[in-house]
């Protein structure tokens, strides 16, 4: 059931794209300011700040899954599993963002070509159009894997709770929402989500490396993480160097048009989700024996 909900969860975000925008976790900063102002909770130290946040909202999605595990021959149990990897995963549909950015690369359009990048990779250098695209493609090695892999390979392991869990921290430390009281936990939740996408980040540079230019992504692993200092940003280098390695990108061969770059980085990741998914359906038979 597990792993049905998975595949019921990825068909249904391309059938329905439009309930895409209720991933957007806007509440986030409403609820961060509604426990400042009444429990006043930037006083319990940044570790405890974190876990009374988190706790109120763990608690009702474990709640609800204990209750709707055995309802209806397990029906409702699958349907809540769904909804939790339908709202969990992104937040962006990553194939739409990918589309968007290759159709304002053929219009020709700097400003839109700009804001797309900006919205998948955040800060984008002013490097050309064929730097911008690199940094594009690295931008989708990474979003696959915290969007989708990560998030999955959690679901799999310990259930809805960790998923939201998991899709709230990286919320919280990707995007300004919190209450600006709060900004004394923003080094907690970058060490915590780093530490989270460890595993996960690992089993995906393997998918990245039998799904691309193996022995490239193999000698871009050796070294890919060399300056980097904290976890996170361990687990990023790696992501980028290796699925670079992958597609053969290495910034020196002409043919590597940008959008051939982008397309190709596009084609790496959905290889990379089909070895991830034979390694989901794998850790759930485990478990489940």
């Amino acid at each position: 059931m597990t792993f049905l909900s998975i595949l019921i969860a990825l068909l249904l975000e391309r059938i329905f794209p439009q309930f895409i925008e209720l991933r957007r976790f806007d509440w986030l900063g409403d609820y961060s300011r509604w426990l400042v102002d009444v429990l006043h909770i930037e006083r319990f130290g940044a570790w405890g700040s974190l876990a009374t946040l988190m706790f109120p909202l763990l608690l009702v999605v474990w709640m609800a899954s204990g209750l709707f595990e055995n309802a209806l021959f397990g029906l409702f149990g699958l349907a809540f599993d769904v909804a939790i990897i339908f709202f969990t995963l992104g937040p962006r549909l990553l194939d739409r963002q990918v589309d968007d950015y290759l159709d304002a690369i053929d219009i020709g359009d700097e400003n839109l070509r700009r804001q797309k990048a900006g919205e998948l990779g955040g800060e984008i250098s002013d490097s050309g159009l064929a730097g911008e695209a690199r940094e594009f493609s690295r931008a989708i090695f990474v979003q696959a894997n915290c969007g989708i892999f990560a998030l999955l390979f959690w679901f799999i392991l310990l259930g809805p709770v960790a998923a939201v869990f998991y899709r709230i921290l990286m919320q919280m430390s990707e995007r300004d929402v919190l209450d600006n009281a709060l900004n004394h936990i923003q080094n907690k939740l970058r060490v915590l989500t780093g530490w989270m996408d460890w595993i996960p980040t690992r089993i995906t540079l393997f998918c990245y490396m039998i799904s691309g230019n193996f022995d490239a992504a193999l000698q871009a692993y050796r070294s890919g993480a060399a300056n980097a200092v904290e976890i996170d940003e361990q687990n990023e280098a790696l992501l980028e160097a290796v699925g670079a390695g992958a597609i053969g990108d290495d910034g020196n061969d002409a043919a590597m048009t940008p959008d051939t770059i982008v397309k190709k980085a596009r084609g790496l990741y959905l290889r990379a989700l089909v070895v991830w998914l034979l390694i989901l359906l794998l850790l759930g038979w485990m478990f489940a024996a």
